[in-house]
Parts: C-alpha cells; structure tokens; sequence
C-alpha cells in the first residue's frame, strides 16, 4: 500500500509595504527510500495473523468449555438417576421388610433401620438433583436455549484423543506471528538513519503591481524536495522498544511450551490411570449378583437386614464410581485437548479457523 501524498496551499502576502502576492498549490509525495514502508507493510501482516490466531484459540478453548459442561451435566443426570433408583429400590425394601413381618420373620428394628436409610437417602437425591439441574442450567445458558440430554451417556464422551503436540496449539502460531512482527519492526526501526525524500510539485501563481493601476501576474510551477537529516532520532528508541517486544513473546512462547507439554504429559498419565476403570461394568455386575443373594439369604431368615442395606448401598457405590471413572476420562480427554489447542476434529478445527477470520 502506498503512503498518503499531502495537499499543501500557501498564500503570501505582506502587512505592509510592497502588496505583491504569491500562491502555490500542490502535492507532495513521500518516497520511502529506505525500504521502511515494505518492511512495516509485513510486520502489519504478521500482527493481522496474529490476532486471527489468538482468536481461533480463543474460538477453541470456549468450544472446550462448553465440551466440558456437557460431560459434567451428563455425569450429574446419571448420578441423579442412579440415586434415584437407589431411593426406589430401599423403598421397595420397606415392603419386603413389611411383607416378613406379617409372617413374624422380621423385627422392628429391621423396619426402623429401613425407613430410617430411606430417609437419610433422600437427602442425597436432593442434592444431587440439584446438581443436575444446576450443571444442566449452565450447559443451556452456553448454547441459549434448553438442552436435552436423554441421549448422551458419558462413556460415549471418554474416548481416548489422538496424539498431537503443544506446538501445534493456536497460541504458539500467534506467538510465532508476534516474533515475526517485532523483528521486522526492528529492521524497519534500524533503516531510521536512511532519510524518507519528500517531493513537492504544484502551482505557483505570483501577483505584481507593477504601478497603482497595473497588476502583473505571473503562472509557473514549485518544485520541492525535502531530505531530514537522521543525526538525533535514526530509530534507536524503535529499535529498543521491538526489541523488548520480541524478548517478551520468546519468553511467553516459551513458558507457554513448557505449561503445555506438561499439561499433555499430566492427562495422558491421567487417561493412563484411568483406562482400567473401563472394567466397572464388571464391578457393578458383581454387585448386583451379591445383592440377589442377600435378598436370597435375608427372605430366608438367613441374613440380616444390614446385610442387604449394605448390598444395595454396595450396587449404588459401584455404579457411581463408574460414572465418576468416566466422567475423569472424559475431563482428562478434554484436558489434553486444551493443552494441545485442538479439538481434534478436523472439521470442528477449521470451523474454528474460519471463525477467527
């Protein structure tokens, strides 16, 4: 892009004495012969790419946010609904317990020990229901309106990611721009010495009176050409100054590398830790063989009432341990996407791209 030329009018005329006038009107034109527009011109590009990619990182991480809300609300409708039919099922045992009693099989003390874990259960089911309508209130105030999450279970958001590196991340790109930028402002700041030549062309018109009744008036052209002397200012203060900028986004550029290589190394050895607990199912399947058989033993005189309270809350215990294995997969999956800068999605990444822009 060229630089602006400027417009300049000039009238002369004296207060006193002689009443000759002159004006001139005309262009300048500033010539960068130093190479300091060209090199300013790709320093701006670099800081244009820049922005776009702290903006597609930005796009990126809020897309992360709303990822994780969504596993967090998904965790807490099935923990709400696992409490849920935990509540059901002790209620259930109040009947059984009742249904004994009749035939004198059961005591008080089973019945009281009953209603009195029922109880105690419900006030878990209200707080987690009001976790799940809370984590669920926040997913919807992320997309704007109401969401319905009757299709989503939380083992299908814990799949393992791809592999990557933190030197893909957005946010290295806008650092690498940024360090670009400031050495070409450099440069440019070090051309400073080099004068930008200036060239002036107009219009000159001159009046005369030649006696009191005759006026002379003379046309002709200005020609000007300025040259600054660079003895004081030839760009050091620049120079400092970018510098300082570039030092700066190194030092960022770096801290920032060594934050995310830590953060990829930290969930894999979370997704790592955590790959057994795809077994859980198993655990909760064992569970709920141990309660038939406490229920088996409990109708039979044979067991106590402790012992089945104990199995149910055994089967609930395991299906929520479940959902929380899933739910840290899922969260350490997203984790390591946030450090990497990716959604790991081709799609959804040029999505991102294409938003920046």
């Amino acid at each position: 892009m060229l630089p602006n030329p400027t417009v300049l009018v000039e009238h002369n005329r004296s207060f006193t004495g002689s009443e000759d006038t002159e004006t001139i009107a005309g262009i300048g034109f500033p010539l960068g012969i130093g190479g300091r527009r060209f090199l300013l011109s790709d320093a701006a590009d670099e800081r244009l790419t820049q922005r776009k990619a702290e903006a597609n990182a930005s796009l990126v991480d809020g897309a992360l946010d709303l990822r994780e809300a969504l596993i967090v609300a998904v965790a807490a409708q099935k923990r709400a609904a696992i409490v849920k039919e935990q509540q059901e099922a002790l209620s259930a045992v109040g009947s059984t317990i009742s249904g004994l009693q009749k035939g004198g099989e059961s005591s008080q003390h089973d019945q009281l020990r009953q209603s009195l874990e029922v109880e105690v259960h419900a006030n878990g089911l209200s707080l987690q229901s009001a976790k799940a309508t809370a984590a669920k209130a926040r997913l919807g105030a992320f997309v704007d309106r109401p969401v319905d999450l009757s299709g989503l279970d939380v083992s299908t958001l814990a799949q393992d990611p791809p592999a990557g590196a933190p030197a893909d991340h957005p946010r290295i790109a806008a650092f690498d721009a940024a360090i670009r930028a400031s050495e070409l402002e450099i440069e440019a700041a070090n051309r400073r010495w080099v004068p930008d030549l200036e060239i002036f062309l107009g219009y000159r018109q001159v009046t005369a009176n030649i006696t009191p009744d005759e006026v002379e008036t003379g046309h002709g052209f200005a020609l000007r050409v300025g040259l600054p002397i660079t003895f004081f200012d030839h760009g050091q203060g620049e120079a400092s100054v970018a510098a300082a900028h570039a030092a700066s986004a190194r030092a960022d550029k770096e801290i920032f590398t060594a934050a995310k290589r830590a953060e990829v190394s930290a969930a894999d050895q979370a997704l790592a830790t955590l790959a057994p607990a795809q077994g859980d199912e198993d655990t909760v399947g064992r569970a709920r063989k141990l309660l038939e058989q406490a229920k088996t033993l409990y109708v039979a005189g044979e067991g106590s009432v402790s012992d089945l309270l104990a199995a149910r809350a055994l089967v609930e215990a395991a299906a929520l341990s479940a959902v929380d294995a899933e739910e840290a997969r899922a969260l350490a999956r997203v984790a390591k996407m946030r450090a990497l800068g990716s959604l790991l999605d081709a799609d959804l990444d040029a999505a991102c791209g294409v938003g920046s822009r």
